[in-house]
């Protein structure tokens, strides 16, 4: 009996052994092929930006933004619409839209592994977080702006990614729990089919979320409302676990980045910029 018992041990520690090295291989050869992807984009966006670094780009149907015009409508001498000055526009991001016209920013931090694609697919929920910038699967992701963003006037851009285990994508974020980490990498650049946006961190927190209860920061996309923009602002700055010096005011966007945080159930890693300079 005991032999009986013996032999089947080792039957089912040997299946298991045999799973385990299979799900291994399986991860390893998702993260081959995720790193073959990013390197490829990379190499599209790299090459682009060495062959022609910037172009200068006007878009004439572009206006002001509303709540930035401080031209009063009631006078009819002055014409609100104003020819907008030339913007120089990536190159590298330029390539990679014409790749998909999904990619519609490249964000980095500088000095850090974060440096990437950022997809808009307002068609469908979640859309890129189980697909490669070619929109085929991959446990990676890709960075996706939430979909009920506005990607042109929204007062919030919300961009998601995964925290993955082998430092890739919003990894890094984590970081950004040490206050020296912040201090190093408090500038976020985006670049945007418009021209380069430019971030400073503001807050940073971690939040459960689907709770029921909790600080819904992911609904906070286009309000056109001062009043829930600063009521925003100001519980983002009360959960913040350091402070940083910066705030903001209505009419600055804000950027916020959010991943997987795992001291939690359902935790959430987010961090919240603020544009240097309001758009022109």
């Amino acid at each position: 009996m005991r032999r009986w018992l013996s032999v089947m041990l080792f039957i089912i520690s040997i299946v298991l052994l045999s799973i385990s090295i299979l799900s291994l291989i399986g991860l390893f050869r998702e993260y081959r092929e995720a790193n073959e992807i990013n390197d490829k984009i990379q190499q599209i966006h790299a090459a682009a930006e060495q062959s022609e670094e910037t172009v200068i780009s006007t878009d004439p149907k572009e206006t002001s933004r509303p709540s930035e015009t401080t031209v009063p409508v009631e006078s009819p001498a002055i014409e609100l619409e104003q020819p907008l000055p030339e913007r120089e526009v990536d190159a590298g991001l330029l390539a990679l839209h014409e790749e998909n016209q999904d990619c519609i920013y490249w964000l980095t931090i500088p000095n850090t592994v974060i440096n990437y694609p950022v997809m808009y697919h307002p068609q469908e929920k979640d859309y890129y977080l189980r697909r490669d910038f070619y929109g085929d699967y991959s446990g990676s992701g890709t960075l996706y702006l939430d979909e009920d963003c506005d990607p042109e006037w929204g007062d919030n851009l919300i961009i998601y990614g995964h925290h993955m285990n082998n430092g890739t994508m919003f990894a890094a974020l984590e970081n950004y729990k040490s206050e020296d980490f912040y201090k190093e990498h408090s500038q976020i650049i985006l670049q945007t089919l418009r021209g380069k946006e430019t971030y400073r961190v503001m807050a940073v927190f971690t939040t459960p979320v689907y709770t029921g209860n909790d600080f819904a920061y992911y609904n906070f996309t286009v309000t056109g409302d001062p009043t829930v923009y600063e009521s925003f602002v100001k519980e983002c700055l009360s959960r913040s676990l350091y402070e940083t010096g910066e705030t903001a005011v209505y009419g600055r966007r804000l950027l916020t980045l959010s991943t997987c945080e795992y001291s939690q159930k359902n935790g959430r890693m987010v961090v919240v910029a603020v544009r240097v300079h309001n758009k022109v």
